[in-house]
C-alpha cells in the first residue's frame, strides 16, 4: 500500500487534479476532481452515475489523470479502472471527505459510484528533469 499512499499523498496535496476520458466517438474530456482515497489496496475515486464521466467509463474503462503541486512536479497516472458499488467504500468516501454527504446524502445512494483503478502505473516528473520521469509506481 505504500506505493498507492504515495500517489494519493501527491493527489492530496495537489488538491485538484484532472481526469480525462474518451466518448463514443473517441473525443476527450477532462474535468477536476478532489477526491480520492484508497480502497483494497486500490486507487479509487468516486462519481454518479447521472455524470458523463460514467457513461464514458462503462463503454471505454481508460482514464488519464494529471496533478501538479508546488514544488514543481507532476503526476501522470494512466490505465484501466473498474466502476463498483459498494456501501462500506461509500461510508468511507464520507469519512473522508464530510462534505459530499451534503450532495449524496447517504453510503446506501444509488446514484454514488466509486470506480478504482486495476491497472496502470503512475509517473512522476519534475521540471529539473522535464524529459525523463524521475518515478514510476505500477497500479
Amino acid at each position: 500500500m505504500k506505493n498507492i499512499s504515495e500517489i494519493i499523498g501527491f493527489l492530496n496535496t495537489a488538491g485538484v487534479f484532472f481526469v480525462g476520458t474518451v466518448d463514443e466517438s473517441n473525443k476527450p474530456h477532462v474535468r477536476p476532481f478532489s477526491f480520492v482515497m484508497e480502497w483494497e489496496g486500490k486507487l479509487a475515486f468516486i462519481t454518479n452515475n447521472q455524470k458523463e464521466i460514467y457513461k464514458q467509463l462503462s463503454v471505454n474503462p481508460y482514464a488519464d489523470i494529471c496533478a501538479f503541486n508546488s514544488s514543481d512536479e507532476w503526476v501522470r497516472i494512466s490505465g484501466k479502472v473498474k466502476l463498483f458499488q459498494n456501501i462500506e467504500a461509500n461510508r468511507k468516501v464520507f469519512e473522508i471527505m464530510p462534505s459530499l454527504k451534503e450532495m449524496y446524502t447517504s453510503a446506501e445512494n444509488p446514484i454514488l459510484v466509486c470506480f478504482s483503478y486495476e491497472e496502470g502505473e503512475a509517473v512522476f516528473y519534475s521540471f529539473e528533469s522535464i524529459n525523463k520521469p524521475f518515478k514510476t509506481i505500477k497500479i
